[in-house]
């Protein structure tokens, strides 16, 4: 037995009961295989995606990362990875929320929001920096 199989059989083995569950259902692996075809996921994106659902799942990746750990471990452009981490979330992952929730430490579920995207203040608009409004003009 190798060393990262025994540190994570270890984890597992902490890990609340239904996310041991999710962990080796069968219906885990079918919504996996489904949700890979229908965002056309190569042999080998499949592999990545149900790998960052395990390593998701066992802690060893925060759910904070989830979409940026997609993309750059099945090699796709954002807005694929925002979408396949939408389909995992809805069917995987909600159903253990509360559980995943207490292992990550997080008190509020990662959501997309538009205020996590950086806004560009328009010419001439006053901008705020932190809780300051800077009112130079540039």
């Amino acid at each position: 037995m190798t060393e990262t199989f025994q540190k994570r059989y270890l984890i597992f083995l902490r890990l609340p009961q239904d996310l041991q569950k999710a962990m080796f259902d069968i219906k885990t692996v079918n919504v996996i295989e489904t949700i890979s075809q229908e965002n056309n996921l190569s042999n080998d994106q499949h592999h990545w995606a149900s790998h960052t659902v395990g390593v998701i799942l066992l802690s060893e990746v925060n759910i904070v990362d989830f979409v940026k750990t997609l993309q750059e471990k099945c090699q796709l452009d954002e807005s694929s990875a925002r979408q396949l981490a939408r389909d995992i979330n809805q069917t995987i992952f909600l159903p253990v929320k509360q559980s995943l929730k207490k292992i990550h430490q997080i008190s509020e579920w990662p959501r997309e929001d538009e205020s996590a995207i950086p806004t560009i203040p328009k010419p001439n608009e006053p901008r705020i920096e932190g809780n300051i409004v800077d009112l130079k003009q540039e």
